[in-house]
């Protein structure tokens, strides 16, 4: 059952093979000139690999996550009430950056999400103009 299994996927990838552009898309990767891009990656090395994008955008947003009172006593040892105390909530502001690579009609459009400068999300859009 197995090995049908895998020669039926096999012919259905000799017949519709999947363009380069796309597979390494949904692998959350991006194929550039000079490299590949994917979530983790420095805008530094994303300009690097595939030039200026076609489009930017940046906001900031206010972000609310749990934090737990962490007091260490010079001695190193907590307080037993200190070490199961409720979490807080702590504000930070991240910076969003949006690039948008166009590489043409004949390939798919590129949204990259930046968050503080890191990559984050690699969306694929319609065909380019």
């Amino acid at each position: 059952m197995v090995a049908w299994l895998k020669i039926i996927t096999l012919l259905l990838m000799l017949f519709f093979p999947m363009p380069d552009m796309q597979a390494a898309a949904i692998l959350g990767n991006l194929r550039c000139d000079k490299g590949i891009v994917s979530r983790g990656d420095r805008m530094y090395d994303v300009l690097m690999k595939c030039g200026e994008p076609t489009f930017r955008s940046v906001r900031y947003e206010k972000n609310i996550r749990r934090d737990f009172f962490r007091d260490i006593f010079p001695n190193g040892n907590k307080r037993e009430e200190e070490a199961y105390r409720q979490p807080f909530l702590v504000e930070e502001f991240v910076e969003i950056q949006e690039w948008v690579y166009d590489f043409g009609s004949l390939q798919f459009v590129r949204y990259l999400t930046f968050q503080n400068g890191i990559l984050v999300h690699i969306e694929i859009g319609d065909y380019g103009y």
